[in-house]
């Protein structure tokens, strides 16, 4: 069920903070680990997959979040290893996206085109 709000998450309390209300749009983006799981998909119009290394992805987090938050990187990555083990999304994305020197570039993904 789509609803018109969400639960927003506190990564440094670990637990939903607050619910935020979203008003209607012509395009909604879903991001994040669990954007593209199984329960999801049949509700998505397209599915994009963020190809990048993990020792990239976890140095991304550790800028965005500082030093406060690295422990919980450390099992971040191994719940994020479990996740895609159990729901993989990769093979479902129509699109992959590649971090390039200058930008972003987007290639056909493994499921193609609907």
């Amino acid at each position: 069920c789509i609803r018109d709000r969400y639960g927003a998450y506190d990564w440094v309390a670990r637990r939903f903070a607050r619910t935020k209300e979203i008003g209607p749009a012509p395009v909604v983006l879903v991001e994040g680990v669990g954007a593209g799981r199984r329960a999801l998909r049949p509700y998505l119009s397209c599915l994009l997959w963020m190809e990048l290394p993990r020792d990239d992805s976890w140095e991304r987090g550790q800028l965005r979040d500082g030093p406060g938050l690295s422990g919980f990187w450390d099992g971040w990555m191994r719940a994020e290893r479990a996740h895609f083990a159990a729901d993989p999304s990769r093979p479902y994305a129509e699109l992959l996206v590649f971090s390039r020197d200058q930008g972003y570039e987007v290639l056909p993904g493994p499921a193609g085109p609907r």
